[in-house]
């Protein structure tokens, strides 16, 4: 998994099963030890973007508890389709939030996922 830290590096290649299916992105964070807080800070500005977009569905932030983990936190986003996910990361608004200085210091890896399989309490969040 490469770590990006440009506009384009951090926006996932597009989804091979198509612009209108229902798409779940999970975005790995290398953030050092003790930069947390500067971290989830900008991540707080860069998600409030997201969630005002048409299309988007939910979020979860991760962070790792395993000591030793290079990627220490994880944004998984559920969006309603592929073009809802790619629409937000193409405007001005997006570029001019993830070129703030403070994200060079926390290369991400955007991967677009579909579910294949739902179990449990999450089940009904399949999209």
């Amino acid at each position: 998994m490469a770590a990006h830290t440009t506009p384009e590096g951090r926006t996932a290649a597009e989804a091979s099963t198509g612009a209108d299916r229902p798409v779940t992105l999970m975005n790995s964070f290398v953030v050092p030890e003790g930069r947390d807080e500067a971290f989830v800070e900008l991540w707080m500005q860069t998600s409030e973007y997201f969630r005002a977009q048409p299309g988007f569905l939910s979020l979860r932030l991760h962070r790792a508890v395993t000591p030793g983990t290079e990627y220490r936190y994880v944004n998984v986003a559920r969006w309603a389709s592929d073009a809802a996910y790619r629409a937000p990361h193409g405007t001005d608004e997006f570029r001019a939030l993830v070129t703030q200085d403070g994200w060079k210091e926390f290369p991400s890896s955007p991967v677009l996922y579909e579910v294949v399989l739902a179990v449990g309490d999450d089940a009904g969040a399949t999209s």
